[in-house]
């Protein structure tokens, strides 16, 4: 058959998922393509044309998509047509049948993705109005709290900006046009290059990407705030912060559209962009939550890190979701996977409103404004509830609150059985027509969630911060009259407003970061920085500026440390600049979601190394030769490692070393009938931890010189190895010449992930919504298209055959087989999965094989197979194996 061959971007009819998520945590693992995919090149003999050919013997018709040849890669994407290939019989899917030739070295499904945007507290006045602001940052002296927290503060105030170093975005593109991200494009402006690989209209499966020179990001912001995170100048913010390097030149490639979707080879393409137009360090918000290092964005990131562009990669926001859960490709094993630290303070953009007392003069304060809003301007005294219990029950007769406003307690309804639609009905009953909430337990955090209320009467509802309650409730308590100014919304005028983040500051952001490790056992994050409540640039359509949160704004801080480091250590081997940056990190308590804990350290799959001291990575004179230790698990655990110390400095140094333990926590649990399932945050403590050795706990080093030290472990003993418990810990490497001292973080698992179950019969089934059917349950469906598939993750879950999947750990293939009888048939369509993470999905059935064979009508069954983890493909004890009950089905007439 003549092969179809289309040079370009070919687009997708139908690109639906292969596997449908029933929870938040499959589906961050990003939408299959049908019939798309990636392959790499054996060897440089092979080109797309010559590959093409041979597919051509083959009888296989397909769609050249993109060309994703650069200095790390060499392959294509294509797109296989179903109608008219012709399979052999022993090839029952593409990704066998590919993956076997002897020009291809890999192939991946292409996956498609759809970004998240972070938590973001945005003006809640129009744009057009113009911001105030409090205070600005000294000119003089770096005063920004995620600057502070990382030591970035210090470097500037030595002049230290990333000047001469290129940072490449690969997001949404950026606004190029604000004033504080330097008004222009292209050379001699702040962005100097870029590119957009989508444009605005790119809708995947509707109509094809529109590629251009220019990377204007007019539509979504997220790369506008990762730039001005990076690179944000000083003078022209109009609230007094700077980028981590200023002086850096930026290159912005766009790869979402204003939609947010893109796709694998869209992405792959920009990273070979951005190293072919020079750049020194990458800095990448996004990533698919699987958990594999693998994927080909990781594989390929890993190789850039490796030839020494620093890579800087959110690590993923489902902190919530338990271990095993980082983001790829973040996992890489050379790339730096970037997990998010609280920030100490909590900057919020709102109105400003004012109150006064009978004994003082006007007073500003900041409002958050809710729903409904506030049509006109409000002047009335302020009435207290919270001596009335906060208006959870009806209010007393006579009680008039028309010509007030309302002053309350934001309640925790779960704990009082009181609902902000309880408090706002008899308060309007009452005559109240505005209410103002606060956080009775004085965390400023809430501070970022608008208030909704929904009771006839209620003409507007705000919060203010605690310490303004506090101060109104005095003065009442005086029997002095507040009187307070709510200005019309749409008349507001937004100022910004720093307060303390006096619930989790300068502490893990438990529910945020996506722990670790990978499944391969690396660790995982590498190191945190701030990512949540930073302030930073946004489109100047949409008041541009914006407080967000997220690993989406820790990465572009790391990468702005890692231009000041290069900066001031010039052309020093970019893997020492890497070992140095990790190792000069800070860990952190542990904070269990309600406390800290100062005993005990956060176990490493939630900080890798701590917060980045950056400058104590610009000044230290001591090195290691490796930044991390990974023990693996039981059945390949080597005991004894060994490191080096390096002295650079020009005097002799003497270090001494000592073990910290951080939380050892298990992976699964064990529920009715010794069921395991996976824990989420806080998975389960268990109060033993690695037993470290040390061949010294003294070293002296000669300058210029290094010295070997050798740690030897014995993992935890009390331990429930079914569980799969990761230990981990810190080895500190202490100069006693200065207030330095570097980290070596470790993780390991004591248990085997080969010997656990990847899933089990009660979690793999036929299934009417989400219970198992009765064996013979007969079904009609419509009679499938080849030449247009319909998509397996799609249909009726309560009349159409499909399998519900539930995965315990991920793995790096799943087969779903057909079976007749006795007799297999060959792989479902959508068949086989890759690198999957844990967590469920379904898949249907829709009478197609993966090859594009018809089935017959009649009974059927299926089987569904999982490799387990370091399992080999060749050996059968290797495989997870679930065969269902027999259903049967005709077509539709």
């Amino acid at each position: 058959m003549k092969m179809k061959v289309a040079y370009g971007f070919a687009c997708i009819a139908g690109a639906h998922a292969v596997l449908a998520t029933n929870s938040t945590a499959a589906s961050q693992a990003g939408i299959v393509v049908p019939n798309v995919y990636i392959v790499e090149f054996a060897n440089d003999n092979v080109s797309p044309n010559t590959f093409y050919a041979s597919l051509l013997g083959e009888g296989v018709d397909l769609q050249h998509r993109m060309d994703l040849s650069f200095r790390f890669f060499k392959g294509v994407s294509f797109q296989v047509k179903a109608s008219g290939s012709s399979f052999g019989p022993n090839d029952s899917d593409i990704i066998t049948q590919i993956k076997g030739r002897a020009e291809v070295a890999s192939i991946w499904p292409v996956r498609s993705s759809k970004l998240q945007m972070p938590r973001t507290q945005s003006p809640s006045v129009p744009a057009s109005r113009e911001a105030q602001h409090l205070k600005r940052q000294n000119q003089a002296e770096d005063t920004f709290s995620p600057h502070v927290i990382t030591q970035i503060d210090k470097l500037h105030n030595e002049g230290l900006t990333g000047k001469g170093v290129q940072v490449a975005i690969i997001d949404s593109g950026v606004d190029y046009t604000h004033p504080a991200l330097g008004g222009c494009f292209g050379e001699g402006c702040l962005v100097s290059k870029g590119y957009d690989f989508v444009g605005d209209n790119f809708r995947l499966g509707i109509n094809e990407p529109e590629p251009d020179d220019d990377p204007m990001d007019d539509c979504f912001g997220h790369g506008t705030h990762v730039a001005g995170t990076v690179a944000a100048q000083l003078e022209k913010t109009k609230y007094g912060f700077s980028g981590g390097a200023p002086g850096v030149q930026i290159a912005a490639y766009r790869i979402w559209n204003c939609i947010s979707t893109t796709t694998d080879e869209i992405q792959l393409a920009a990273f070979g962009r951005a190293v072919e137009d020079g750049a020194d360090i990458i800095s990448y918000s996004n990533g698919f939550q699987i958990g594999w290092a693998g994927h080909v964005l990781a594989v390929v990131a890993s190789r850039i890190a490796k030839s020494g562009i620093q890579f800087a990669i959110s690590e993923g926001n489902d902190g919530g979701l338990g271990m095993f859960y980082s983001s790829s490709p973040a996992t890489g094993f050379d790339v730096i996977g970037v997990g998010a630290v609280s920030n100490t303070k909590f900057p919020i953009l709102v109105p400003t409103g004012s109150y006064s007392t009978a004994n003082s003069t006007s007073t500003n304060f900041s409002i958050l404004v809710g729903e409904p809003s506030f049509a006109s301007d409000v002047n009335l005294p302020v009435w207290s509830a919270v001596d009335s219990n906060n208006a959870c029950n009806p209010l007393p007769n006579g009680t008039d609150l028309s010509e007030t406003i309302v002053l309350l307690q934001f309640l925790d309804a779960r704990a009082t059985r009181c609902y902000p639609q309880d408090q706002s009905t008899n308060i309007a009953a009452a005559g109240g027509r505005y209410m103002l909430y606060y956080d009775g337990s004085g965390s400023n955090r809430t501070m970022r969630d608008d208030p909704i209320v929904w009771a006839e009467g209620i003409e507007g509802v705000a919060r203010v911060a605690p310490y303004v309650a506090e101060q109104w409730l005095s003065s009442l308590a005086r029997n002095s009259t507040v009187t307070v100014n709510i200005p019309a919304t749409n008349n507001a005028t937004i100022h910004l407003e720093e307060l303390e983040n006096n619930e989790t500051g300068g502490f893990l952001a438990n529910s945020l970061t996506s722990w670790g490790p990978s499944w391969e056992l690396g660790v995982k994050p590498n190191l945190v920085t701030p990512g949540e409540n930073i302030l930073s640039t946004y489109l100047t359509s949409g008041g541009s500026y914006r407080v967000m949160t997220g690993t989406s704004m820790s990465a572009p801080l790391l990468a702005s440390a890692f231009a000041l480091l290069k900066e001031a250590r010039g052309s020093l081997d970019p893997l020492r600049l890497r070992h140095i940056m990790t190792t000069t990190s800070k860990p952190i308590a542990w904070h269990d979601g309600t406390k800290v804990h100062p005993d005990i350290l956060a176990p490493v799959p939630q900080q890798g190394s701590g917060i980045i001291q950056t400058w104590n990575a610009v000044h230290s004179t001591a090195e290691l030769s490796v930044d991390n230790i990974a023990w693996n698990d039981t059945d390949h655990f080597v005991g004894n490692r060994t490191f080096s110390i390096l002295n650079t400095g020009s005097k002799d140094a003497v270090f001494e070393l000592s073990h910290r333990k951080a939380v050892t926590m298990y992976t699964l649990q064990e529920t009715f009938g010794n069921a395991l399932r996976v824990s989420s945050f806080p998975n389960l403590i268990v109060e033993d931890w690695a037993d470290i050795h040390l061949s010294s706990r003294e070293v002296s080093v000669p300058a210029g010189q290094s010295v070997e030290v050798t740690v030897g472990c014995t993992p935890p003993a009390s331990v429930n190895v079914t569980l799969l418990p990761v230990y981990s810990g810190y080895i500190s490497v202490s100069d006693t010449s200065s207030n330095i001292t570097l980290v070596l973080p470790y993780l390991g698992v004591a248990g085997s992930m080969r010997s656990t179950p990847v899933t089990m019969p009660s979690l793999v089934y036929l299934a009417r919504y989400n219970s198992p059917i009765d064996a013979g349950t007969n079904y009609t469906i419509v009679r499938p298209d080849p030449a247009n598939p319909p998509a397996p993750d799609t249909g009726n879950e309560g009349s159409q055959p499909n399998v519900y999947m539930e995965l315990l750990i991920g793995s790096a293939l799943v087969h779903i087989d057909v079976f007749r009888g006795k007799e297999e048939l060959g792989s479902l369509a959508g068949s086989p999965q890759v690198y999957l993470p844990r967590g469920a999905s379904r898949i249907f059935f829709n009478g197609l094989l993966a090859n594009g064979t018809v089935l017959e009508e009649g009974s059927y069954s299926l089987r569904v197979k999982a490799l387990r983890i370091f399992g080999d493909e060749d050996k059968e004890e290797d495989w997870d194996i679930v065969k269902t009950v027999e259903f049967g089905f005709k077509y539709a007439s």
